[in-house]
């Protein structure tokens, strides 16, 4: 009997300890990133963020885009697909483990 309660403990302290284990390195490697969502969504073709150290690009998916990077300050430019015009915003801050939300760029022709 005393066999069958020490192997529970042990099962619960294995089984247990990994989950929060996990749980804590996830958190302390949080990412930050930019996302936001484009209009017209077939205008679209890539978002990249540019800064004096990175420059990073994805594809638009469904009018949404999204990229993970280091804390810094950023321009973000959408290339667009004729006859739309590419956007660009400056002074994008992103702190540290924080997702920075553009909102909705609507692209113009």
């Amino acid at each position: 009997m005393k066999k069958g309660i020490l192997a529970c403990v042990i099962a619960s302290t294995v089984i247990g300890n990994p989950l929060t284990f996990r749980l804590q390195r996830y958190s302390m490697f949080q990412q930050s990133s930019i996302t936001g969502k484009v209009s017209p969504s077939e205008a679209a073709e890539a978002a990249w963020i540019i800064s004096a150290k990175d420059t990073l690009k994805t594809t638009i998916l469904w009018g949404n885009f999204s990229l993970q990077t280091r804390p810094g300050t950023y321009t973000l430019m959408v290339s667009a697909k004729p006859p739309y015009k590419n956007i660009l915003l400056g002074n994008l801050e992103v702190k540290q483990n924080k997702v920075l939300n553009i909102g909705e760029i609507i692209l113009q022709k």
